[in-house]
């Protein structure tokens, strides 16, 4: 083969050196869709990833063939990203001229704005509006990317094509789900995460095998070369072309091992922590006070006849409205559970029948992030106004769909819904309502110890651990509770006074708000003492003894639910015509005011459908003072108490503190925030670890091979050792050195002092007559201490950082001892250099 020959080879684009790096490309893309597959759980997630590769890399080959500059290839590569996003990323958007322009618009925002989107949806995503255009990005740029690199001249810059193939598995991991795959049990032994471990360690190993492979097959184009100037090179011994194989075989068990042994570790310490669990929606959320403690800020004089929502169109079968739905109690108050997770609706609903089409304005009395929503949402609302765009984009709902937020900002500091804001809504028909009447109760959900009052008052009423024996439970609790929404009967607390005694007469009793632990056990008290007092004999009237509203009730009610082991919720909103009619707190029509606002409870059995159970004290009948001792009437009246006297109000409105038990030492904020930041460091740190494992794994062997060398027991090993040493670190340093020739010959190669004046040392002291001592051999190790030193000098940091883990001095050793015949010419692939008689044999 001629020198021209061999440079159209060099040039050829279909050069085994160049199909070989687009074939490592390739296959990294399709790890990348496999590492995405949990994200998506979808076909189209496939075909996304495979022929979005495909693209990336075909507009690589047409930008080299061409002879194109990175501008030039980097405008083909956006141009057919434009052409393929919305026919393969959003098919949806094919429908019409008009979606098909509105997709194109997501295509081209969905690479700044997309994964926002993605982190506010919970996998898997399915083809739900643009989600795939950020993996689509992913794919198409990142083959684009990591082709160019390949198919460059430089063997330097195709090495960097690994970081970038391996950046594209890592999309799937980071955006994927909090939780991991399935452990299993493989020969006795569990592996957590396993599909992760299989991706991670197959990105390690694809990368090793393109480099090594890349770097043979330039090591044989380089030999083609030299051997159309007859140059000829003679084979190496069998057992150093084994050392090689072996020595590349090691690096890949490193890997695996060190993977077997940190994964279980890793998965133990913690859930894993992915991008969507920093999301902005429930950092909002969790900003937020309780609904449940503003409860009685809607019965405020202020609020009481202001609207808060008003309704267009028949709700029809749709009995309730919902502001917030809150499944977790600390002992202070109702909210959102920590591990909830908001995520966005589709904008278009499948076909569905019976649906309800609302349209829902906001009145002067209500704001905030809370959206007003029936339960069922069939898709997200359709928002009107000045701000619908800003609305929509911050519309997300809870993993049940029965709590809608936005969280839009407003013109102050503020996020969420203003008085003005319109939107309209479509409703799945509500199906046949929940019934607990046949639920069996479980074992206690709630600590009574925590509860002592309610668990007595509980005991006492005798009734079966079933769902309908929860129900009369509930029945006797609003029968022996007394609806007040106030302290103080003055001018804030007029107007739901006067409703009520405008319905059915009614006598203010006091009560403070909240709903802790401390203010559910007053009243559960007030309850226990009054039925000891009254008797086994009284009559249902002569047990009225708790004063409170929906704030108390609802909390008691979610809590004797836990009690008879039913999960259960409270949520705030108001009721709609078609549900029950409640005394005390009115349903609305067309307009919900502030005294039409409710709390009611929500309880199922574990893994049932939820039950709403309405909770609303009566206000007929005051409760009754008994003294203990005192005698009943026979026939017990009631008497007319326009002026009657209120019970004792507390020393304060809000919950009181003073009497209970002090908590339990815990530890220090600042000593949680310090865990928190030492678990993150932690997790981090290991992740770098097994980031650089592999170039961690080229540094431990190399100095292991020197120091083999170096410490060799035979002074003549190491003399040879220091020669081979020295070899390879001019390989690592990309300097040029025959192979051909005595030891002399090659170090004239390099053009380096150092390197004759070694290989005449060992070639001296290894063909003397009598065998070199322990000085030659330190002399010769100085002399490469010295020219490794003289060549960092002459490099900078990276440079130096790069020379010590290239793996130009391994390769070289791996090749497999072959002859290439060309004609009565033998190229020999084998070792850089030989030492002692044997390579002196072959020289003569």
């Amino acid at each position: 083969m001629s020198g021209t020959a061999a440079r159209r080879e060099q040039d050829s684009l279909f050069s085994v050196l160049n199909l070989w790096g687009l074939g490592y490309v390739f296959a990294g893309v399709v790890l990348a869709t496999l590492a995405a597959w949990p994200v998506y759980d979808a076909p189209r997630a496939i075909v996304v990833g495979i022929v979005g590769g495909l693209v990336g890399i075909a507009a690589a080959v047409v930008a080299r063939v061409l002879r194109w500059g990175t501008l030039l290839a980097a405008l083909l590569a956006a141009v057919a990203y434009v052409v393929v996003a919305v026919p393969l990323a959003i098919p949806s958007a094919l429908s019409s001229p008009g979606a098909f322009f509105g997709g194109l618009r997501d295509a081209v925002l969905g690479i700044v704005l997309g994964w926002k989107q993605i982190l506010t949806l919970n996998p898997p995503l399915g083809e739900y509006q643009a989600v795939l255009i950020p993996f689509l990005v992913v794919v198409l740029f990142g083959a684009f990317i990591a082709s160019l690199l390949v198919l460059g001249r430089s063997s330097r810059r195709s090495t960097f094509a690994v970081i970038v193939v391996s950046a594209m598995s890592v999309f799937g991991i980071a955006f994927g789900a909090t939780g991991t795959s399935a452990p299993v049990v493989l020969l006795g032994f569990t592996l957590p995460s396993p599909r992760e471990w299989v991706i991670g360690v197959a990105v390690f190993v694809i990368a090793l095998v393109f480099l090594v492979g890349a770097s043979r097959l330039r090591r044989a184009r380089a030999l083609r070369a030299v051997a159309a100037h007859n140059i000829t090179r003679r084979a190496a011994p069998v057992w150093l072309s084994i050392r090689r194989h072996l020595l590349s075989g090691a690096l890949i068990v490193v890997a695996l091992v060190a993977g077997l042994a940190i994964a279980p570790a890793a998965a133990g310490w913690h859930d894993r922590s992915v991008l969507r669990d920093e999301v902005e929606p429930m950092i909002v959320v969790q900003q937020q006070s309780s609904p449940l403690s503003e409860y009685r800020s809607w019965f405020t004089a202020e609020r009481a006849d202001e609207t808060v929502v008003k309704i267009d169109g028949d709700p029809g079968a749709i009995e309730r409205i919902r502001i917030a739905t809150l499944d977790a109690y600390d002992g202070q108050d109702f909210h959102i559970a920590a591990d909830d997770r908001f995520t966005r609706l589709p904008r278009a609903a499948a076909p569905g029948d019976g649906r309800v089409q609302l349209g829902i304005t906001v009145g002067d009395a209500y704001s905030g992030i809370w959206v007003p929503t029936p339960s069922g949402l069939a898709q997200a609302p359709t928002f009107s106004g000045s701000r619908a765009d800003e609305l929509a984009d911050g519309f997300h709902v809870d993993a049940d769909g029965d709590t809608a937020i936005t969280i839009a900002e407003t013109s102050g500091t503020g996020a969420g819904l203003v008085p003005g804001d319109r939107y309209s809504v479509l409703v799945d028909a509500p199906g046949k309502p929940a019934s607990l009447t046949d639920v069996q109760g479980g074992e206690s959900l709630l600590d009574a110890d925590d509860h002592p009052a309610l668990a007595e008052w509980a005991d006492m009423q005798e009734l079966p651990r079933t769902g309908a024996g929860f129900l009369e439970l509930i029945e006797r609790l609003r029968a022996r509770g007394y609806l007040s929404h106030a302290l103080l009967d003055d001018e804030a607390a007029a107007t739901w006074i006067a409703a009520l005694k405008a319905s059915e007469g009614y006598s203010f009793a006091p009560s403070y708000a909240g709903h802790s632990t401390a203010r559910i056990e007053e009243l559960f008290t007030s309850l226990v003492e009054q039925q000891r007092r009254a008797g086994a004999d009284a009559t249902p009237e002569m047990l009225v003894a708790a004063v409170g509203d929906d704030e108390q009730f609802a909390t008691a009610a979610a809590l004797l639910a836990q009690l008879w082991g039913l999960e259960s919720r409270v949520v705030l909103g108001a009721r709609l015509p078609a549900a029950d009619e409640v005394p005390g707190v009115p349903a609305c029509d067309t307009e919900c005011t502030g005294a039409n606002m409710t709390a009611w409870v929500e309880v199922r059995a574990s893994g049932g459908e939820w039950a709403a159970v309405d909770v609303t004290p009566q206000y007929s009948q005051l409760p009754s003072l008994i003294t203990e001792g005192e005698q009943l009437p026979e026939h017990p009246t009631v008497p007319e108490q326009p002026h009657s006297e209120a019970l004792d109000p507390p020393q304060a409105q809000s919950d009181s503190h003073d009497g209970e038990v002090p908590p339990e030492p815990v530890a220090s904020d600042a000593l949680a925030v310090v865990l928190f930041i030492a678990r993150i460091v932690g997790l981090s740190l290991l992740a770098l670890a097994l980031l650089l494992l592999p170039l961690i794994v080229v540094l431990v062997v190399k100095a292991l091979r020197s120091k083999a060398r170096r410490t060799a027991a035979d002074p003549e090993v190491r003399l040879v050792g220091a020669w081979e040493e020295l070899t390879d670190v001019y390989l690592d340093h990309e300097i040029p050195i025959s192979t051909e020739g005595t030891r002399v010959q090659s170090a004239r190669t390099v053009e380096r002092p150092a390197a004759e004046r070694l290989a005449r040392a060992v070639d001296q002291a290894v063909f003397a007559a009598h065998p070199p001592g322990e000085d030659d051999a330190d002399h010769a190790w100085s002399v490469v201490d010295e020219e490794r030193e003289a060549l960092r000098a002459e490099q900078s940091r990276w440079a130096a950082l790069r020379s010590r883990l290239r793996l130009r001095s391994f390769v070289a050793r791996i090749a497999p001892t072959r002859r290439i015949a060309f004609g009565s010419r033998h190229l020999a692939l084998g070792t850089l250099a030989l030492a002692g008689p044997r390579r002196q044999e072959e020289d003569a």
